[in-house]
């Protein structure tokens, strides 16, 4: 517990305490940390209430393992609300070093209020329990306890151990040894057993090796290690405890307890993996992304971007987009408010003007965000750059309606395209469109646009005068039509698949047409191009829900950190670090669903994880009611995840489309296991299945449209494309499985799924090896950015190593020469990269080696780039550190470095 300054005591002669008072009554927040407490238990510690209030409340009682470690106090309070909420503990209290212990039984109960999460009471322990001998909180014998040491021993909230090396006498509590999955008597007490099970990896960082020389004959440690399961598998493991020296700096004792942390770790790791999936989309990806903050004037790009311009900034201006959006004219909220409509989401085609003043066409996406007043206070977007003429901004669409579209641009594509002018006076064809009408474009420019594209009703051939008028009034992207073809004068209708849109200059007035068709045979595309194309097209329908949810758990965030600014009102920072978590937790579903797994990669998973990935980002920012009812002991299945996961987003998608009033919307999900015999669902073999439902209650399929509901490029809605369900069909037959649909105009639709259970066991990752949480030496740092500097300075000083600071180049090496020349050297130096306008990392890395041949020199960037790395280690640096980085990866680093 923590050495705090023992509390104030008052003569014990005078004490309530002593005379028999009332129970002790506290309230506690959720950290644990003492909000008010009454007069009777002011009497406990011999002083006022007040002077309670405060303090960590595991800090007030006297325990053998004593720490100021923050990490030891909250495993501490853990162990507290899992065996106090039960029944009574026995604990001592302890005013200060020279008062006697006096034991209590403490017990703890939720409570509800503001800032308020736990009652405790204490009461003085009855007179036979006084009497005993035994210290509460520490070990009798070695082997047995009495009081809380033996009430947390027998408890499964903490695993507690003692490694006596002095008398050779080894304790393992029972819960330490069900925690690895034992009975009591199956592991036998003594050090080998230890030593037996602790990962070989991690052996340097287990409590019984010193790791560094100390002077104190006791020291508190923290340390994460793996130790083997029963089953076999490494299980990682948080011990906790205090280190005993001898005069000569031998170990001489270990104390502590265990505590299981697998939960953690993989959070951990996830997070981790989400991350590296993100910089894979927008640093070593194509994908150029941004985020211009208008309020206060800050800007964010991806390196994918800086590379698109030509202006490797970390940090740009927004007059830097000013000058890179060739059509903004100086006015950039302008440009973005008007470009795509008055719609959140926005994009379509403009001109990126490059530093080198060349400019380069690019597909643009933004997601932009206004005040009450109608101001834009922020745009996140992305731009990904395409061939050129193959796509234009609204300028140089205007200059192809009328007539100067570039002939060999339209020619290199494969679809036909007639471009007409605002009066619908055809200006421009390629040759595909003058082969497939029959038509050369000299003779059509003499005409309109409806006596060339001339449909007919594919069914029988009717003419369809209003198809073109119907398909330039739709809002939104433009559909996709498969039911007409195109009459020839001298021949056969043809059938073709097409879309039109409306040509529109900077204010939105309508200049022209643009048709595009092609034929339907020509359109096939295998299973994976199928997959790809779908799920571009699904993040498209998904990104404004989660921008909207993104915006709801980010309000929740910069709200408690309001809070706790202006107010001083701490309580909203744990709804700020749940809705963090939550945040973390769609980001890796939407990225697992992004990027898939191009490689087919199979894993052996549960059904209703599946499930439950798909609804959270499928139903982000959505009226519709989703539900689900899952059977948890449906069998595993083994699928590629990525792909699986498509499937049921694009179910719930589909259903989501087809309500006629989202408000009153409902999907039900429903995961059951079924056995088949043969020929019971053909062509599915006899066995075992999971059966999963999509039911909705949409406006139902017509019957004579639900035979080609599963064909590519065939849609009913406004918006679709025609891709997703003939995209489930094909990943659902490409894992073994079958899909069916029943529907009832204007009761719904119930789309059903069967997928063959596996043999094959669940699929556990293998975990990094642990790092040590505590270091030695100096380190000096240089970095310009002065709030990284202070993060990282109180990283540094977690883990035990002693830094200065400093922020150029010159200033390191005046310090190093300083240090070095009183023989004083630093143990390592961390380097940043570019430091603006002074001596970056490079150099003076150079500089200090003609100082000190000997030193040893890490380089921090933020560019995460294998060649960069390998190029400075053989420069002779000995370590490269990207940024963003954690605790854990700054004292790997160190402990690597300084260690080799």
């Amino acid at each position: 517990m923590s050495s705090s300054t023992p509390l104030a005591a008052s003569s014990p002669a005078s004490s309530p305490l002593r005379r028999g008072g009332t129970s002790g009554l506290l309230t506690l927040d959720h950290h644990g940390v003492v909000q008010s407490a009454n007069q009777s238990a002011g009497a406990f510690w011999s002083t006022t209430a007040d002077s309670l209030i405060g303090k960590p409340f595991v800090s007030l009682f006297a325990f053998e393992v004593v720490s100021d470690d923050p990490d030891m106090m909250e495993a501490q309070w853990d162990v507290l609300t899992a065996t106090a909420t039960a029944q009574r503990v026995p604990l001592a209290i302890q005013p200060d070093e020279e008062s006697p212990a006096t034991e209590v039984r403490l017990a703890l109960e939720t409570a509800v209020g503001h800032n308020v999460a736990w009652l405790a009471t204490i009461e003085l322990a009855p007179k036979t329990d006084r009497d005993s001998t035994a210290t509460p909180g520490s070990p009798a014998g070695g082997a047995t306890s009495s009081g809380a040491w033996e009430e947390l021993a027998r408890s499964d909230a903490a695993g507690f151990f003692d490694l006596n090396f002095l008398t050779g006498e080894t304790h393992y509590s029972t819960a330490w040894k069900r925690m690895l999955g034992y009975p009591d008597a199956d592991l036998s007490n003594d050090y080998d057993t230890w030593l037996k099970l602790i990962h070989p990896d991690d052996s340097a960082a287990a409590p019984d090796q010193v790791g560094r020389h100390t002077r104190s004959s006791r020291r508190t440690y923290s340390v994460e290690l793996r130790m083997k399961h029963r089953r076999g598998h490494w299980m990682w493991i948080q011990s906790v405890g205090v280190q005993h020296f001898a005069a000569d700096g031998e170990l001489e004792r270990v104390i502590g307890f265990h505590l299981d942390i697998a939960e953690r770790k993989e959070l951990e790791e996830q997070s981790v993996i989400a991350e590296d999936r993100l910089a894979s989309l927008t640093e070593d990806g194509a994908l150029a992304v941004f985020d211009l903050d208008f309020i206060s004037g800050h800007a964010w790009t991806s390196l994918a971007w800086q590379d698109l311009v030509g202006d490797p900034v970390e940090h740009p201006d927004l007059g830097a987009f000013t000058r890179n959006f060739a059509k903004c004219h100086g006015d950039l909220t302008g440009f973005l408010s008007r470009f795509g409509g008055d719609e959140p989401w926005g994009g379509g085609y403009t001109v990126i003007k490059r530093s080198d003043r060349s400019e380069a066409s690019v597909l643009l996406g933004l997601h932009r965000s206004s005040s009450r007043r109608g101001e834009l206070t922020r745009v996140v977007g992305f731009a990904m750059i395409v061939p050129d003429g193959v796509a234009s901004d609204s300028t140089s669409t205007r200059s192809a309606a009328s007539g100067g579209v570039a002939t060999s641009a339209l020619n290199s594509l494969s679809e036909a395209v007639i471009i007409t002018d605002e009066h619908g006076q055809i200006t421009a064809m390629n040759v595909k469109a003058e082969r497939f009408t029959g038509i050369p474009l000299a003779a059509a420019t003499a005409r309109r646009l409806d006596e060339v594209f001339n449909l007919v009703t594919l069914r029988d051939e009717r003419p369809a005068n209003d198809a073109l008028d119907r398909a330039l009034e739709v809002e939104g992207p433009p559909k996709l039509y498969t039911d007409h073809a195109l009459a020839i004068e001298h021949g056969a209708p043809r059938p073709i698949v097409w879309t039109a849109s409306q040509v529109r200059d900077d204010q939105q007035k309508a200049i022209g047409i643009i048709v595009v068709f092609r034929d339907p045979d020509e359109m096939t595309l295998s299973p994976e191009e199928l997959i790809r194309a779908n799920r571009f097209d699904s993040l498209g329908q998904l990104a404004g829900g989660i921008a909207h949810d993104f915006n709801n758990l980010l309000s929740t965030i910069l709200g408690g950190i309001s809070i706790a600014k202006e107010n001083r009102d701490y309580g909203k920072l744990d709804d700020a670090e749940t809705a963090c978590m939550a945040a973390k937790t769609l980001t890796r579903q939407l990225l697992a669903f992004a990027k898939g797994n191009p490689g087919g990669t199979f894993s052996v998973v549960r059904p209703a994880d599946i499930l439950r990935d798909a609804v959270r980002v499928a139903a982000s920012g959505s009226p519709v009611v989703v539900t689900v009812d899952l059977d948890e002991n449906a069998g595993p299945i083994e699928v590629d995840r990525g792909q699986m996961i498509q499937v049921y987003q694009n179910l719930i998608i589909n259903a989501m489309q087809a309500m006629p009033d989202p408000s009153v919307g409902k999907i039900h999900l429903t995961c059951r296991a079924i056995s088949l015999p043969d020929g019971k669902l053909p062509p599915l073999a006899g066995g075992d299945y999971v059966q999963v439902d999509v039911q909705d209650n949409g406006s139902g399929i017509p019957e004579d449209k639900i035979d080609r509901i599963f064909e590519p490029f065939f849609t009913t809605k406004k918006t679709g494309t025609g891709l997703g369900l003939a995209t489930v069909l094909s990943i659902v037959r490409k894992h073994g499985g079958q899909l069916g649909v029943d529907s009832t105009v204007g009761v719904g639709t119930t789309f059903t799924s069967f997928l063959p259970v596996t043999t094959k066991s669940i699929e556990t990752g293998v975990r990094k090896p642990a790092a040590l949480r505590f270091g030695t030496g100096r380190v000096l740092f240089m970095d310009d950015e002065k709030q990284l500097c202070e993060i990282t300075k109180t990283m540094l000083e977690s883990l035990d190593y002693k830094v200065d600071i400093v922020h150029r180049g010159e200033d390191a090496l005046a310090l190093y020469r300083k240090y070095h020349a009183v023989n004083r050297p630093y143990d390592v130096v961390l380097l940043d990269l570019t430091i603006v306008g002074g001596m970056g990392g490079e150099e003076t890395f150079k500089r200090l080696r003609e100082i000190d041949p000997e030193v040893r020199a890490i380089v921090s960037s933020g560019y995460d780039n294998d060649e960069m790395a390998r190029q400075f280690l053989d420069s002779g640096f000995c370590g490269y550190l990207t940024k963003p980085y954690r605790v854990g990866e700054l004292g790997q680093m160190l402990k690597g470095v300084l260690g080799g």
